[in-house]
């Protein structure tokens, strides 16, 4: 059979489609394959650029003006910038990246390499507004306060704000509020951002995330304080933070937490009461992972009778490192219908630390999977078999039991041990 090019003959529309799933690089490169493609990349809706990519700031800002220039009638879907010259000159930059939010950019990317102190790279007035924007992804950049314009993004659904600062703090707050069918926001805090309060309020939001990459070891700075209204919220993660204030007014119900958090405060005295109402405001989540600090900050300054009961939570990961067992045995006590408890230990606790004072309500009605995670190489020894021959022994519901690979050596002898709850069915090697 006679080879035919099927490709090239498809519709323009449908190649340019095509092309915009390419890098920008490798959609000029089809312009050598034949007179057909020679301009077709013009029309393709996505461009991406990275300014280290180019032998100079010149060739650079030539290449990224042509394109502007040739498909001016263009709507341009999606934009990656990777931004790193060595002259930054504002006006221009603001004009080009104005240019482009006004093309119907759904898409929008910036990430700022340069190390600008005095020039900071800033963002135009056209983005505060833009009605066709989905999803934002910054770095290192600055939002201007507006002046008259009004903050819209009818249509945003996705928002990434990393070392990002806001002239003005209603501003950020801004941003999130007017966000109407905004659904995941995520925001790196780092030294220098100026930020002193998140505002989260919005009616739309699923999934929120907060990290930090500021130095832990200052004393004087904190992370800034969060303010949470979110009431359709199913996540939310709380990576490295350190904060005088976490306020939640509403969550989404059965919401799912990763938490690695601690107050740092100066009136110890309030401190017990700043974490249990932390607590209560979180009293219906659903799964949780909590870091080994969190854990060991509750237990330190909270009376543990006064905690609230998680009664919907039926998962729970908990991380120790260098933490006693006993942290942990009071917090379960606020969890009755636990279903499954994830354990990863930094190094194995004792084995005269491992008791039970009383049996927990959730060992004797809902506690079914059990994993067990230690970096420490165990030989098998009963001191060393004792954690799991514990849950074995008073989880009365218990169907499974899941050992990392440190408990290798120890499996053989527990499965030896005869039947120690009615239910349980089997002890096992796993991934976790």
């Amino acid at each position: 059979m006679e080879s035919k090019d099927w490709i090239s003959s498809l519709p323009n529309n449908l190649l340019c489609q095509i092309l915009s799933n390419l890098s920008t690089k490798d959609s000029v490169r089809t312009s050598a394959l034949s007179k057909r493609w020679t301009h077709l990349w013009f029309d393709v809706p996505a461009l991406e650029l990275d300014s280290s990519k180019f032998p100079d700031d010149i060739e650079f800002w030539d290449f990224f003006d042509n394109f502007l220039e040739l498909s001016e009638d263009l709507d341009i879907k999606r934009f990656d910038l990777v931004y790193n010259v060595d002259e930054h000159i504002h006006e221009d930059f603001v004009e080009r990246i104005d240019d482009v939010v006004k093309r119907g950019v759904c898409h929008l990317t910036i990430l700022n390499e340069m190390d600008v102190e005095e020039e900071l790279v800033r963002m135009p007035l056209s983005l505060y507004s833009c009605r066709t924007l989905v999803s934002l992804n910054l770095y290192c950049v600055v939002f201007d306060a507006p002046g008259l314009a009004v903050v819209s993004l009818p249509r945003l659904k996705t928002m990434h704000l990393e070392a990002v600062k806001f002239d003005g703090m209603w501003l950020l707050g801004g941003f999130i509020s007017r966000c109407s069918v905004l659904e995941e926001l995520t925001i790196v805090t780092v030294h220098g951002d100026d930020l002193e309060i998140v505002p989260v309020v919005s009616k739309s939001l699923k999934s929120f995330k907060i990290k930090s990459t500021r130095n832990e070891e200052t004393e004087d700075e904190c992370d800034p304080t969060i303010l949470i209204n979110a009431p359709k919220l199913e996540f939310m993660s709380i990576i490295d933070y350190q904060s005088k204030k976490f306020i939640i007014d509403n969550i989404g119900p059965f919401a799912k937490l990763d938490i690695d958090l601690i107050f740092k405060v100066e009136d110890v005295d309030s401190y017990g009461a700043m974490i249990i109402d932390f607590l209560t405001k979180l009293s219906t989540v659903r799964e949780m992972i909590i870091s080994a600090r969190t854990l060991e900050m509750i237990h330190d300054y909270c009376e543990w009778e006064l905690l609230p009961q998680f009664a919907n939570m039926s998962h729970l990961h908990a991380s120790f490192l260098e933490t006693s067992w006993k942290v942990l045995l009071p917090f379960l006590g606020c969890c009755p219908n636990l279903q499954s408890l994830d354990l990863e230990f930094d190094s194995f606790p004792e084995p005269e630390e491992i008791t039970l004072s009383f049996v927990l309500q959730c060992f004797q009605s809902s506690l079914q999977f059990v994993g067990l995670k230690t970096p420490i190489r165990v030989e098998g020894t009963l001191s060393e078999m004792k954690l799991p021959i514990l849950f074995l022994r008073n989880c009365k519901v218990m169907k499974k039991l899941m050992l990392n690979e440190s408990f290798k050596n120890v499996i053989n002898k527990i499965r030896g041990i005869p039947k120690l709850s009615p239910q349980f069915q089997t002890v096992a090697l796993s991934n976790i």
